[in-house]
Order: C-alpha cells, then sequence, then structure tokens
C-alpha cells in the first residue's frame, strides 16, 4: 500500500503563497511566448504528513523538469501550481476550490489519503476537470461513478485478486488471508476470497481488531483451519506482530503479505520471522523495465533514491503530457476524453490504458521476496510489455 494513513491535522487554507513562488520559478525557465500546459498538484506540505506529500512534490518537479528540457518548439511547456492540504478533507476540500479556481488548470493530481481524495471528489467533478489519484488504492475512489477520476495504483480487490492467483499457481491448496478491520485491507482479503473461488479453491478468511488487536488470539483461530499459506492483507506497522505470533506458535508454512508490507519497518522488526516472505506492490523492478530505466536514472543522478510516491509523481506528470502531446487536449473536458479514451500511455510505474471506471483495465502487481534482510525481486503477477520478466 502505497497511500498514508489519514491524520487529522491543523487546519487553514495555506496554498496561496506556495503557488505563487513555484509558479514563478516555473515560469522564469520558460522562453519567451512558450504556450504553457498548467495542472494542479493537491497534497500535505506541512503538518504531520508533509514528508510523503514532498515525496510526490519531488517526483512532480523532476518531471517537469525533464520534458521542459526536452520539449520541441511545437509543445506546450509544463507548469503546475502545488497546494497544500495537510492531508485533512477539510483543508483538502478549500484547496480543491483554488486548484480549479484558475480556469487555464487542464487537471489535478492528488490527494495522498482515502479521507482527503473522497472529501474533494464531488467539487472536482464539479468543475469537470480530470483528478489523477496517485496514491490511494481504496476500492470507494473508483467506485462512485465519477468519470473524470483517473488511479494510476492497482486498487485494493484488484491486488487482492492478483495476489490469489499468484499464491495458488506457486501451490497453495488451502491458503487463509487474515485482515483488519481497518481501512485498508478488508478489500484486499474480499478480492482474495473471489479470486481463489473462481479457480475452484476454497480459501479461508480471518478478520480482527484494528484498535484492539488480540495476536495471540488470531494466530491459534487461524491455525485452527490449518493453512498451507498465510496471507496477510494490512499494514506492516499493525499486522507485523501476528507474523511473530503465528510463528511463536508453531507456524512454519509460507507467508505471503500484501503491499502493505512492503516496507522497511517488514526486514527491520521481524528480519527473522519475514524471511522467505513473499510481498505484492504495485512498485515495478526497474531494471527490469527498459521504458522506464532512462528517466529512473535521470531521477536518480539528480534528486537520490527514486521513491515510490515521487515515482508516482513522476507518472503523473508523463501522463499529462502524453495525452495532450498524443490528442491535442486544450481544455478540460478534451483532456478527461484524451486520458479515458487515449489508448495505452507508458510511464515511469507501468503502461495505462483506463476503463469506464478510472482504473486500469490490466491491472498488474510485483512479487519480492525478503531474503537475508532485503527484498528481492521475483516476478510480475502477469506477463506484460512493461517489463521483461
Amino acid at each position: 500500500m502505497i497511500r498514508s494513513q489519514f491524520l487529522a491535522g491543523v487546519g487553514g487554507a495555506a496554498g496561496a503563497t506556495v503557488v505563487d513562488k513555484l509558479s514563478a520559478a516555473q515560469v522564469a525557465q520558460i522562453a519567451p511566448y512558450t504556450a504553457t500546459l498548467r495542472f494542479a498538484v493537491v497534497c500535505p506540505q506541512s503538518g504531520p504528513d508533509a514528508r510523503v506529500g514532498r515525496q510526490l512534490l519531488e517526483g512532480v518537479r523532476a518531471a517537469v523538469d525533464e520534458i521542459n528540457r526536452q520539449i520541441t518548439s511545437f509543445e506546450r511547456a509544463l507548469v503546475f501550481d502545488a497546494y497544500d492540504d495537510h492531508n485533512t478533507a477539510a483543508d483538502a476540500t478549500v484547496q480543491a476550490s483554488f486548484a480549479t479556481g484558475n480556469p487555464t488548470t487542464q487537471a489535478v493530481i492528488g490527494h495522498i489519503s482515502t479521507g482527503t481524495t473522497l472529501a474533494t471528489q464531488p467539487a472536482y467533478a464539479n468543475a469537470q476537470i480530470a483528478l489523477i489519484v496517485p496514491t490511494v488504492t481504496d476500492d470507494r475512489i473508483t467506485a462512485r461513478g465519477y468519470r473524470n477520476v483517473f488511479r494510476l495504483p492497482t486498487k485494493d480487490s484488484d491486488e487482492g485478486g492478483l495476489v490469489a492467483a499468484y499464491v495458488i499457481t506457486t501451490g497453495a491448496k488451502a491458503p487463509h488471508v487474515v485482515t483488519q478491520d481497518g481501512d485498508y485491507g478488508p478489500d484486499v482479503a474480499a478480492g482474495f476470497v473471489r479470486r481463489a473461488a473462481a479457480q475452484h479453491v476454497v480459501a479461508g478468511a480471518t478478520q480482527f481488531s484494528l484498535d484492539k488487536p488480540d495476536f495471540a488470539k488470531t494466530a491459534a483461530d487461524v491455525l485452527a483451519k490449518t493453512p498451507d499459506c498465510v496471507v496477510l492483507a494490512g499494514n506492516v506497522a499493525d499486522m507485523g506482530p501476528l507474523l511473530r505470533a503465528l510463528r511463536a506458535k508453531g507456524y512454519t508454512g509460507r507467508f505471503v503479505a500484501t503491499q502493505g508490507f512492503f516496507d522497511a519497518q517488514t526486514v527491520k522488526e521481524y528480519a527473522k520471522e519475514a524471511e522467505g516472505l513473499v510481498v505484492s506492490s504495485s512498485v515495478p523492478y526497474y531494471p527490469l523495465a527498459p521504458t522506464a530505466l532512462r528517466d529512473v536514472q535521470f531521477y536518480e543522478q539528480r534528486y537520490g533514491a527514486l521513491t515510490p510516491l515521487a515515482a508516482y509523481g513522476y507518472s503523473a506528470v508523463q501522463l499529462i503530457r502524453l495525452a495532450a502531446r498524443r490528442t491535442g487536449a486544450t481544455n478540460r473536458l478534451t483532456m478527461i476524453r484524451a486520458l479515458a479514451s487515449g489508448g495505452n500511455y507508458d510511464t515511469v510505474t507501468g503502461s495505462y490504458t483506463f476503463g469506464p471506471t478510472g482504473d486500469v483495465l490490466d491491472p498488474n502487481c510485483y512479487f519480492y521476496r525478503v531474503k537475508d534482510g532485503k527484498f528481492a525481486y521475483e516476478r510480475q503477477a502477469h506477463p506484460s510489455g512493461f517489463m521483461l520478466k
């Protein structure tokens, strides 16, 4: 899971000053009389979640810099305005109105949490502007019927189905998925059970409390079902202790986990228990993604390691540029149409062709195995033109 937790922060509208500074700096680098394509980014730049918001912005800035450096005299230069939503629903609603207030803005990239995205969707729909969701995997984002929403990472239920296919094709006969009653996990688990049933495998499922977890009892309940593979659908920060509890009760079988475990905490705090654990992720393995490798190298040479959030910020900018260049989109409605029916778009995080709900038509994920305290790439969920294997 790439989306951050929804944390309450201090309210207040804090977008205008940031916007003015960013726009002035960008315009100064563009040749006079060059046509521009403007978009907005709405994410936390202050408050408890500022670190993750800034990673997203780093990816956006890097993509804008690289694209503007390469554009021909016939292309529009990219300009963006950044708005600080503090990762709270109240501030996000205010900043969404600012982001859509400029009639020349053709698309918005945001937000980083389920709560802020759900709260602002009506505003973007009313403004008839494309909303590119860079990190939120919650099924509800694209289940509400808005036709201006386009999500980059694989949604939860699709991830669950892809994990189920992997688990079954690699030998599991009696898999058991475990989740908590929180924001992330239940949709993944439901998708897992449905896909397993479609492949004629009965998958067990256990859900336990997020606020008051009893890991020992949950471990006992799971082991009573005698699974040959335990799938952890949730975040390592919340469910990590269950790894330890299951091992302590004698479980020696396979562990598979969803992208909430694709985190340094997994290998740092649970190194012994996690050895051999296979984790799914929406983040590709770049050395085997030839179309993305040049952009990754460009970013890392100038800015350091490409984090998942920065990668999705970079990808979102590429998507806007490709849609405008391929279809000639010059306003909000034509941008929405270009993203909805513009065919396949290759970006640093994958190839995207969007379905009517705004999710990618052919979702994929990538599997990494914990080996000697590190994540080692294993395979993709299914073959694609984006990855070599």
